[in-house]
């Protein structure tokens, strides 16, 4: 039964025989059109202009099974808030489990045994099924790592693929960015752009918000060599976790500056190469040794850094965590760049044309297309 308590009601539930609201939580949560805005849905209300004595002079629960109201009538201005049933108890908080997202991942760490089971996907099917598209989606947030096949050999087909997916992220390279190599031609302006290889490492860690998905389509991929490399970071760091907390627990609280100059900006910035969420949780990995600016600690701390360091980069070279494969021209690769690192082995740029174009996303539009497919569904 209802009940009114000093600064909250308890009221039973299917799930839950006494969930507790708050007044302030109802008050701030009403949806008449004087708090939220009818066409927007957007809050009108400030929750800082509730009074901090704000409480209900009457409470009732009227209706039947999935129609049931609650209704509030407050002490101040004798406003009126109505509640569903329903609502209160897909966000009843008193339980301590938080409302949940249709986009929330169901994470699969992966080391060396990823190799034969990359997900693929067909380039025309993403366009023409909806349930595929939300597979490929859910893949790059749950696992980080897939491959699109069959992608048209045309420039720039990678940028109608981020912007048919959500919206193209630009970054200090150029909006379509290209990495090619031909038979007698050779133009090194990064490490990237060398043949030599490249260990794995994320994108453009020089942002305090990186980029989230990082696409390269191989309008040809001929050369010898030049075989890709994946590792999922953050398997690798939940592993240095349970090995050496201290090491890890560097890693996450050292600020690592990373810098990257173009005739298009000087971007730099420093933060550690794990970020954690407020539980814990893994939340970002950053990595790039070839960006790396040097580091400016105090005498205690370096050693203890690059001992952490050195552990961590040794494990992602190892080949139980790193995996190795060839993608073919016409492939797509897309990663989390916020979790997967990526690199390639050496290759011999006079043995083959070789010639990638890179596009980013945010992984914020990933997940709202998933939400948007899921809701269409």
């Amino acid at each position: 039964m209802l009940a009114l308590k000093t600064s909250w009601l308890e009221l039973p539930l299917a799930d839950n025989p006494k969930a507790m609201f708050h007044y302030a939580w109802l008050r701030d949560n009403c949806c008449c059109v004087e708090c939220k805005h009818p066409t927007t849905h957007e809050r009108v209300l400030a929750t800082f202009d509730i009074p901090d004595d704000i409480a209900p002079t009457s409470a009732d629960v009227s209706g039947i099974d999935s129609d049931k109201i609650l209704r509030v009538v407050w002490n101040h201005n004798q406003h009126v808030s109505e509640f569903s049933i329903k609502w209160l108890a897909e966000h009843d908080y008193s339980g301590g489990v938080c409302l949940a997202d249709s986009a929330d991942p169901a994470l699969l760490l992966w080391g060396k045994e990823l190799h034969e089971k990359i997900p693929r996907f067909d380039y025309q099917k993403l366009h023409q099924d909806p349930s595929q598209l939300l597979a490929w989606a859910e893949a790059v947030r749950d696992i980080g790592l897939t491959i699109v096949q069959g992608a048209p050999l045309v420039e720039g087909e990678i940028e109608r693929f981020a912007e048919y997916v959500a919206v193209v992220r630009e970054t200090i390279y150029d909006r379509l960015h290209n990495v090619k190599a031909s038979p007698g031609e050779y133009n090194a302006y990064n490490v990237a752009s060398t043949t030599l290889e490249l260990k794995p490492h994320t994108d453009m860690p020089n942002y305090n918000n990186p980029p989230g998905v990082q696409m390269f389509h191989f309008l040809a991929n001929e050369s010898v060599g030049g075989e890709s490399t994946a590792v999922d970071g953050f398997h690798v760091a939940e592993q240095l976790r349970k090995e050496d907390s201290e090491a890890f627990n560097i890693l996450a609280r050292t600020p690592v500056r990373f810098k990257m100059v173009s005739s298009r900006g000087d971007v730099q910035a420093a933060n550690p190469l794990l970020t954690l969420d407020p539980l814990g949780n893994l939340k970002v990995f950053r990595f790039s040794n070839q960006l790396a600016e040097p580091l400016m600690l105090s005498v205690d701390e370096t050693e203890g850094f690059y001992r952490a360091y050195r552990k961590l980069g040794r494990m992602l070279d190892s080949t139980d965590y790193k995996i190795q494969f060839r993608l073919n021209t016409g492939d797509i690769m897309v990663t989390n760049n916020l979790r997967v690192l990526h690199g390639r082995n050496s290759y011999d740029a006079n043995s083959g044309a070789r010639h990638l174009q890179l596009s980013y996303m945010d992984f914020d539009d990933v997940l709202s297309r998933i939400r948007l497919l899921k809701s269409a569904t």
